[in-house]
């Protein structure tokens, strides 16, 4: 039974988020906590597996309790947030201080929590029994040991420079953290970055623009109708599907449709595909941390054609999922820590300079 803590100033979402979560038998809520400061309290006294925590509460909010909780008592916290522009800004900055992943708040709210159950129940269930948090107290982790395929390399200078036009990324839970730590890695010149992060609508823009002010390269966005340029990435919007098409103008984005592939919107393997017709060994594929195996099939059909693929390790994954299904599949060349992950793009060719 996993142990969960729940941090809401409402009363009455606190109980219908504890009804929705021991109706699937397999998790107990063993405290409410009405504020940031309680949450504390409750963690270092109960010892959960797992905290869910509102960003918005009195006497001490979600993101200065994190910051102390990561640091004192450490465990996996998923963000609860209201899906609003100034709640993905803080929901992102609770990522980037170690949350683990995050939910919006139903728009219809009490009454959507049902609506959202399953979501939040599996992901707080994979990530207790997949990552490899040592988090002091957190019984249930599994240290899976090591293997000859996550083993960190500990030179680059093996790999040879070749043609590259794009570089695309996919990324899911643990993808802020990771995202921040690569782009901000990568040269001021580089070669067009098409990158899809799972997030909901009203995420990507604050999420993009968090990247941009810590990149030395432009960070926006996906439009439809933008041509791809050098020294730009393009983060896939959320709600929709991003896509690269062939126009007189170039290479373009196709951006919309509501559509789910793989089960995302946006998703890895429905950009992935996208770029198959039109690149052939001129691609550069990069699978990070997430759940699930978004993106394995699309980044197959690349390698087959030519591409170079690099997975994220798993010993530096929040999550060993998507680039486990790609390796699996036989998609990826060469599995890195994500500390190594930008010097290999622009050893590859990725840079431009």
């Amino acid at each position: 039974m996993i142990k969960v803590v729940t941090a809401d100033d409402s009363p009455l979402l606190r109980n219908v988020l504890k009804d929705v979560l021991e109706q699937s038998g397999k998790i107990k809520v063993v405290g409410e906590a009405r504020n940031g400061k309680e949450s504390i309290e409750l963690v270092k006294l109960l010892n959960p597996d797992v905290l869910i925590l509102d960003c918005e509460m009195p006497v001490m909010n979600g993101l200065e309790a994190l910051r102390i909780i990561m640091k004192e008592c450490p465990l996996p916290v998923f963000m609860f947030s209201s899906l609003t522009f100034e709640g993905a800004s803080v929901t992102l900055k609770a990522l980037e201080h170690g949350a683990v992943d995050f939910l919006p708040k139903p728009t219809k709210g009490i009454l959507g929590l049902e609506d959202i159950q399953v979501d939040l129940v599996n992901k707080i269930e994979q990530v207790v029994r997949r990552t490899r948090f040592k988090y002091k107290g957190l019984a249930t982790t599994i240290h899976r040991p090591r293997t000859i395929f996550s083993k960190k390399i500990t030179s680059l200078t093996h790999l040879s420079r070749i043609k590259i036009d794009l570089i695309a990324v996919g990324s899911s839970t643990g993808g802020v953290q990771t995202s921040l730590e690569i782009i901000k890695s990568l040269p001021a010149q580089t070669k067009p970055i098409v990158w899809v992060q799972h997030m909901p609508e009203n995420f990507t823009k604050s999420f993009a623009e968090r990247l941009d002010s810590a990149a030395k390269i432009k960070v926006k966005e996906s439009v439809n109708g933008d041509l791809l340029e050098n020294n730009t990435c393009y983060i896939a919007r959320g709600g929709v599907q991003t896509r690269i098409k062939k126009s007189s103008r170039g290479c373009e984005l196709s951006v919309g449709g509501g559509d789910k592939v793989s089960g995302h919107c946006p998703s890895c393997n429905a950009l992935f595909d996208s770029i198959a017709p039109f690149f052939l060994s001129n691609v550069l594929g990069v699978i990070l941390t997430g759940m699930g195996d978004d993106g394995a099939r699309g980044l197959l059909r690349l390698h087959e054609q030519g591409a170079f693929v690099i997975g994220q390790c798993e010993d530096s994954c929040i999550v060993y999922g998507m680039p486990k299904a790609a390796y699996k599949l036989g998609a990826v060349d060469i599995e890195l820590d994500v500390s190594q992950i930008a010097d290999a793009i622009v050893r590859k060719g990725g840079g431009t300079g």
